[in-house]
């Protein structure tokens, strides 16, 4: 009895780790095939998982600021692609970051490259799977 338990105690915890190991979310989701370049200043870094994220402060050609959620590798995919560490990148650091935007207009890019001010760029060696996964699907505008 007690091996029946614990083999359906099993079973069900692998039935709700399953579900979350296929939540991830579909890049075209979230990002269109159109590159951008911004220019601005580190306000926050987030080095964690699944996405580090670097938070830039863009001023606009009219004096005002957006703030761009720049989203790139996985941490461990980061530090694999070269000298790229938690505190490569600083808050208060100009950068200039190219990638893919963000679907309806938002603030959003999917990083592919970084040039600090010392005109290093990062990743210093490609990313697998870096380029643009799939061709999103087509706006019927």
């Amino acid at each position: 009895m007690i091996h029946r338990k614990f083999v359906f105690g099993v079973a069900v915890v692998l039935a709700l780790l399953s579900g979350r190991l296929l939540a991830h979310h579909s890049f075209a989701a979230e990002f269109v095939k159109e590159e951008a370049s911004i220019e601005g200043v580190v306000k926050e870094v987030w080095f964690k998982n699944p996405h580090v994220r670097y938070y830039i402060e863009v001023t606009n050609d009219d004096g005002s600021t957006d703030v761009w959620d720049t989203r790139g590798s996985s941490p461990t995919a980061l530090r694999r692609s070269g000298d790229w560490r938690v505190n490569t990148i600083k808050v208060g650091d100009h950068v200039i970051i190219d990638g893919y935007l963000g679907r309806d207009g938002r603030k959003l890019l999917s990083i592919r490259r970084v040039t600090l001010d010392d005109g290093t760029v990062l990743p210093k060696k490609a990313l697998r799977g870096r380029g643009y996964p799939q061709d999103p699907p087509k706006d019927e505008s």
